[in-house]
């Protein structure tokens, strides 16, 4: 068996490299002419994004963008699509006050709920710090450990609480505004 593999193996193994060999030779063209247009488009990308970057601001300029035909392009509109000329766009007053209204009301309905959540996280941390002295007291073993630990606590819920009430302060300056 190992003589049949080594007679007709070799060959037709070298016919497969060759047949290979020889179609990558046929469209070698082929593939040249692919990969140099795929790295042209790839180049005009990006020296237009670039040109697009760079000339902004000028385009940005009121007298100077009629001027230049590369401003009159939609690249450098920021806003959305334009409505059909001639007919005026109008904002929805009445819709914008009634957003405005119940975004008003359930920022009033949080505020209150997070002043109650900052007297409890100041609860917690008060009987934290009465729990870190009976344990510093205790028999345990590893009371030492414990403590750190329940110290560690105690300083992220009294970092906790400031944050609570400083975005509650936060809150009602912008309410009274």
């Amino acid at each position: 068996m190992a003589e049949l593999a080594k007679d007709y193996g070799t060959p037709i193994l070298g016919y497969v490299v060759k047949v290979v060999a020889d179609a990558f030779h046929f469209n070698r063209r082929m593939f040249s002419i692919a990969l140099g247009i795929t790295i042209l488009w790839f180049l005009c990308s990006m020296m237009t994004s670039q040109l697009v970057y760079f000339t902004k601001p000028v385009c940005s300029i009121p007298i100077v963008s009629p001027m230049i035909p590369f401003c009159r392009w939609d690249i450098f509109k920021d806003t959305p699509a334009q409505p059909a000329a001639g007919r005026p766009v109008w904002a929805d007053y009445p819709k914008l006050v009634d957003l405005q209204t119940r975004t008003f009301d359930q920022l009033l309905d949080e505020s209150i709920g997070s002043k109650g959540l900052a007297v409890e996280v100041k609860r917690a941390e008060m009987a934290n710090n009465d729990l870190i002295t009976l344990v510093r007291v205790s028999e345990l073993k590893s009371k030492d450990q414990i403590a750190e630990r329940l110290s560690k606590f105690s300083d992220d819920a009294r970092g906790t609480g400031r944050s609570l009430h400083s975005l509650g302060a936060k809150i009602q300056g912008a309410v009274d505004s």
